[in-house]
Formats: C-alpha cells, structure tokens, sequence
C-alpha cells in the first residue's frame, strides 16, 4: 500500500490535489466510514486520508461568527475548487466553472472576467467595497469571495461600462412657490491660537500657510482646487473653485461671504442676534439684512494637540456644548481651561451645482507629509459643515399645503427648575418657545388636513380632519420656504406639535391651541415677520429609543448614542434593572445584544435618514435642521473605564467599571451644524470656580429616524433632469420635445 506525499493521492499516488478553497455551495459529506450514521460535527472521521490528512467529518462542521460565537451545522467550509470546478489531477490545478476564478475557484468573478468592469472601474471583493464606503465592516463567509466591480466616476452597471449623463432640475417641479435646495457649505479655517497667522512648512515665515478645498460632482469624482492662501479673499476662494477644469464649478455661480472671529473659550463661539455678521449677499444696508449665526463646540479644542477629533482623548474629554450657561451663578467662574478660538469661515453658495453631493474637504497636506497650514505648538482645525441646507435629489417633504401661509413666532415660556437649580440656557422669564403664527382659523383647519397622520396608526387619527397632534414619539416634519423669495431659496425643515391646552401663546386665528415648534427657527432676515409657505409629508418621523442619548461635537461627521445610566449608575435601565443596554441604536443583531430591541421602537441601519432632537427643551434644538444620512453604524470595543470619564460626576457610586460612552457610533454624510453634551456640563456654586460636573439627568439629545413615503417624494434633480434619456453609450442627454441643454433643465417657450 502506497503511503502518498502530500497533496498527492489514488492507490499508486499518481494524481494530484487541488488546491481548497471556502465552498459556494455545500452538502454535508455523509456517512464517510460507513457506520450506517451520519455522526455530528464534533466526530472526525477519515484520519490519515489523502485529501483529509488530518480527517473531517460528515455533518457540516462548527464555525465562529465574527463575534466569536460557536455556529452549528454551517455550510461553506473549505471544499476542493471551493465546489466551483473540477480538479485536473495531473497538474493539480482547478479548471474553474464560467463565472468563477482564482487557483481555488475561490471567487465569484467580475463581470467581463478576464477583461473585468470594462476598463472603466476597479473588481474588488465585497469587504473592500464595504470599507470603501466610510470604512463599513462585511465579516460573512464570503468576505473575499463574493466580487464586484467599483466604477469609476461616470460610469455605472454591473460592469461598468454604461455612462451617466449630466444631472439638473427639473423643470417642473419648479413653480410660484416650489424653490430648490442647493448646496450652501460653511468652511471653517481656524486654529487654537489666540492669532490666526497661519505658517505653511515653515515655522519662522508667518502669514504664507495655504490649503485647498476638495470638492465633488454629482457623479462622485472629486476635484481639488489650487492652493489657496490662509488669508485668502472671498474672491480669490470663489476664483479657485470656479477655475477647476471641466466646467465643474460653473463661472460665477458661486457666491460667498467671509467671516473673521476671534474668541477666548473656543469651545463656544457664540454669534448672538445681535451681532455684526452678515451675509455678503444680504448686508446690513439691504431691506432684508440677513446675520450669520453660529454655535460651535469643537472636542479638538478641548483636547491635546497631538490629537485629533477621533482620538483616545475624547471619550474621556468633559464636553463644553454649544447651548450651555457654563457661568453658574457669578460672573467669578470661570472654563477649566482658557481655550481660544480664532480663524475665518467662508459661506459658499454652490448654486450651479445641484443636487446632493459629498460634503467637500479641506487638504492641508500639499506638500507631501508635511502640512501646509499650522501654528506653532497651537492645533489647526478645518471644519466643513452646512446649516440646514444641504443640497438634495429628493424632495422629501414636497406636499405643498395649498392656502396657508405662515409667520415664526418667539415668546417667553414659563420657567422650569431641577433640583433647585434652574435649567441651563433659561432666562428669569423662562425658555424660548417658538410657534407657528399668522393663521386664520381656515388655514389652521387646512394645515390640520395636510398634516394628517404623524405615526404609522390611523387608528387613533383625531377629528374630521383625521390627523395626529404629534408628538414625542411621533412629531411632524414639514418644510417652511418664504412666500417672496428666489428659486435658489430651498426652503428649510421644520419639527412641529400641536398643543391644544396652550393658553399664554396664540396664533392669531383667536382660538385656543398652537402648532409649536421643535426647532427656534430663526428668519434669515431676524424680522419674524415673513410669510411662509408651509411644506408637509405622508412620511414619518419616529423616535428611535427614548433610551439612548447622542452626543456629538459640532462640524462633526460622528455621532454617538450612549445610555449613561449603564454606565454610570450601574443600572441597566430605568424600565428593567436585569436586561442590559448600553445604547446601541444599531439594528444589527448578535448573540449579546439582542434585548436591546426590547427597548429600541426604530433601529437604524446604514442608508437611514435621520435627525436628532431635544423634546424637552425646544430651545437647545439647532434653528436650521439637518436631515442626515447614516453612512456608518458601528461599535467600536470599550477602551476605558467609567472612572475615566465621568470622576467629576454628581451622580454617586461610580463604579470602575468598562465604558461603553462613544462605541457606538453613527458615520453620517455631512457635518453636524450643533454641538451636544451627554446631559449636560455645568459649574457648582459651592465648587471652586475651576471646578466641573457632569448631570446625565440634564437636557438630552435623541436620534429620530425618518421613513419618507413615496408619495410625498419628488426626485428632482436627476440625469437628464427627468426630461430626457441618458445614452448610456455616449453619456450624452437625448431631451424630449420642448426641452434643451445638454441636462434638459430648460423648458422652451415653442415647446409643443
């Protein structure tokens, strides 16, 4: 008897073995040493064979998940050819079926193999696409088996080799009243220095540092401007986007404003109503002056200079938010740290690039590893952001509500207190509360009918006009765009609830109950006197969990959402002590999280849009929403301990236990325009003036998901602008009858 080499076998050890890979598709092996049974995956059977040397067995055997977690009876295990061909046992090489390759047959092929994605994009296998999108995680079976093909800009299909063509407006959606939402981006060059004389390389020459802005079109493709000067103009700015090759940023379509500012406590930078900042395009000589607002809380300010947003440093940094009273009661109190805060911020109105695009990018590093753009010993920090208008594709919130019209109103609430201290941010007369105003009694009737149904039950609709007052749980979205405005005016969205017990503030239609809102919604122009057209939806804006408080620093693409009870009181939850969770929104479910959706109404999976809000104090929410976009939803390992972050606070019993506070984290597609604190931050009148806490029982800040509803959807901007076919052969826009331009957008006046 023949005793084979190895990857040798048959009686006389003349054929060869092929090479194994992960399976495709799989049987178990059956009843290999012919007991009459088929034993489970714990009885290996058939040691010391030529294909098996270290035996096998005949049921499926156990694998581990990527928690590590012991899975029974799976398929997909290491098979000859991967069971996708056949073994040549005289070179011991796969010969591979038709849509499958590698020297184990171990991958699904790209289309066109060899010749894959038609010259025109990239074969990867489905965990690099993964990571390719905001470094999302794919940890299945068939992570390196499963292939596609990554298209270049301007092109799309299975293989790449369809073109896209230019995307505009359509035009009619546009109307008397219907205006479109372009990108406005706010791009923020500063530094923690008390100066902002920016260096580039080197140290000794001041006021010659330099960056670049990385902008993208609506094929995804980006473009990256020339350097631009530290101390550069709003038109040297302009002059450089609008220089980019290819008509990307077209001529004189982009307008903008520069701010200048200074601040001692960098993290609270406060443009109140009464400052001197005003749009270029809307100044304070124009009838309708509009004024620049801004509230940042930046964490890079509050931690060392060594790091950057996402560093060991800030899961264990006390977070000063943007909407806080940090002075107690005595002007003697003091930050626990003097931080400074200094640079520009240029508005750029993106008006001839429509549509919804990736969030633009400052480069500081052109010229190699060395950055172009510093202060000595001092931290640069370049933020890209946007107040409540992103541009989009979708119209989300397109139900115009014919015969209303509206005016923003502000009054004095009542003033609430927490244990004999009153809530940050409330003046002697109490909050801010902002309402709808300006209605007849008919409009208020109409706007009822429009809104409808806030929840997914029609069951419990009130009234004639079978509708829902909104609520915490289930509040109502609407879009809010000035009755006299420009088309370029996209409107801006709108959190409201009826309160039908309201008796101090009133909506001029002379009857009891208001619609207020979520969200202080400041005018642009600071009159509240506008009139409004009023937008709504069929969609619904829900509550994720009251459970899980979010927490981000402002400009920021990360989003946390944390339970700090789990943390902090070495409780689990206030409604079931025994059952764990530590605020993972996440809708992906393992074998140790799985109680979380006993306490989760909504999940959130990657593509979900989104919102976050602050139910109980209305006046902390930011005046301009962003809707975002989760590009990311991922828990990270807990790397701290309790007493790390939260030594200073007022709750007892602080355990050292692991923290879970920032694992969980939400990657959204642009920049936060707030900054908000887990409950807020706040100094104590018998403390020493540079002493701090935390209150996790203080103001909090919850992830809403939006589901929108088709009907209420308008696609807007599109190829072709929705009046035309794209040739996909070409990528050129054949328009139908009556419309011209190369994206269809224009409407001629002989249309037939």
């Amino acid at each position: 008897m023949c005793i084979c080499n190895r990857n040798w076998q048959a009686a006389d050890c003349s054929e060869r073995v092929c090479q194994f890979g992960l399976a495709h598709v799989d049987t178990p092996k059956g009843d290999l040493d012919h007991d009459g049974k088929v034993s489970n995956a714990d009885d290996i059977v058939v040691d010391n064979d030529f294909v098996y040397p270290y035996g096998t067995t005949e049921q499926y055997p156990n694998m581990q998940n990527s928690d590590l977690q012991t899975l029974t009876n799976t398929a997909h295990y290491y098979m000859e050819c991967s069971n996708k061909g056949r073994c040549d046992r005289e070179t011991g090489e796969c010969i591979c079926y038709p849509g499958y390759d590698g020297v184990a047959c171990q991958r699904a092929s790209c289309p066109g193999y060899p010749d894959s994605c038609s010259g025109h994009g990239v074969c990867k296998s489905i965990k690099q696409l993964a990571r390719s999108q905001y470094d999302n995680v794919y940890q299945l079976w068939d992570q390196h088996t499963t292939m596609g093909c990554e298209c270049d800009a301007g092109y799309m299909g299975p293989d790449c080799s369809q073109r896209l063509c230019k995307y505009g407006v359509d035009p009619l959606y546009l109307d008397d009243v219907a205006t479109v939402r372009f990108s406005t981006w706010d791009v923020g060059i500063m530094s923690t220095s008390s100066y902002h004389n920016f260096a580039n390389n080197i140290f000794e020459t001041k006021n010659n540092g330099y960056w670049a802005l990385r902008v993208y079109d609506n094929h995804g493709e980006d473009w990256l401007t020339v350097p631009i000067d530290a101390s550069a103009t709003c038109e040297e700015v302009v002059s450089a986007l609008e220089s980019l090759p290819n008509n990307v940023v077209p001529v004189s379509s982009v307008l903008c404003t520069k701010t200048s500012f200074f601040k001692q406590n960098g993290s609270e930078i406060t443009f109140s109503s009464t400052s001197e900042f005003y749009d270029a395009q809307h100044p304070k000589s124009a009838k309708h002056p509009y004024r620049l607002f801004y509230k940042m809380a930046l964490w890079e300010a509050q931690t060392p200079a060594i790091f950057g947003e996402l560093s060991p440093a800030t899961a264990t940094t006390p977070y000063f938010s943007s909407f806080q009273n940090r002075t107690a009661n005595t002007a003697s109190f003091t930050y626990p740290d003097d931080i400074y805060l200094s640079g520009v911020i240029y508005r750029l109105k993106m008006y001839g690039n429509p549509g919804k695009l990736r969030q633009p990018e400052v480069e500081v590093y052109l010229d190699g590893e060395r950055p172009t753009l510093l202060i000595q010993n001092e931290k640069v920090i370049t933020k890209v952001w946007t107040d409540g208008q992103a541009g989009e594709d979708e119209d989300y919130v397109a139900d115009h509500c014919n015969g209303v019209t509206v005016r923003i109103g502000r009054a004095a609430g009542k003033a609430r207190a927490y244990t004999d201290r009153t809530f940050p941010g409330l003046d002697v007369d109490g909050q801010q509360i902002s309402y709808l105003t300006g209605l007849f009694q008919s409009e208020k009737d109409k706007l009822m009918n429009c809104l409808g149904a806030s929840d997914f039950d029609d069951s419990n609709n009130i009234g004639v006009y079978n509708w829902d007052y909104g609520g915490k749980s289930y509040p109502h979205l609407i879009k809010l765009v000035r009755t006299v405005t420009t088309y370029t005016d996209g409107g801006y969205y709108a959190v409201i609830y009826y309160d039908p017990t309201a008796t101090d503030i009133y909506d001029d239609s002379g009857s009891t109950g208001v619609f207020r809102l979520l969200n202080p919604f400041n005018p642009p122009d600071n009159l509240r006197t506008d009139q409004y057209e009023v937008y709504t939806t069929k969609g619904t804006l829900a509550l994720t969990t009251e459970l899980a408080e979010a927490t981000f620093g402002f400009a920021s693409q990360y989003i946390y959402t944390t339970n700090v009870s789990y943390d902090l009181n070495n409780t689990y939850n206030r409604f079931d002590a025994n059952v764990p969770y530590d605020g993972d929104i996440s809708c992906e479910k393992t074998a140790t999280n799985s109680e979380k959706f006993r306490y989760l109404r909504h999940c959130l999976n990657t593509s979900d849009l989104f919102m976050v809000l602050n139910w109980e104090f209305p006046e902390y929410n930011p005046a301009n929403l962003n809707m975002y976009r989760a590009e990311r939803v991922h828990t990270y390992a807990p790397t701290h301990s309790v007493k790390d972050r939260w030594h200073n606070t007022l709750a007892s019993n602080v355990a050292d236990n692991t923290l879970s506070y920032l694992t969980h984290q939400i990657t959204a597609d642009i920049s936060t325009n707030w900054g908000v604190s887990v409950g807020g931050t706040f100094f104590e009148a018998d403390q020493s003036a540079t002493k701090y806490y935390d209150d996790p029982n203080r103001a909090k800040f919850h992830v809403y998901k939006f589901f929108p509803a088709e009907e209420s959807t308008y696609h807007y901007v599109n190829e072709c602008s929705n009046r035309g076919l794209c040739n996909r052969q070409t990528g050129l826009c054949e328009c139908f009858s009556g419309y011209t331009t190369d994206s269809c957008n224009e409407q001629s006046a002989l249309a037939v």
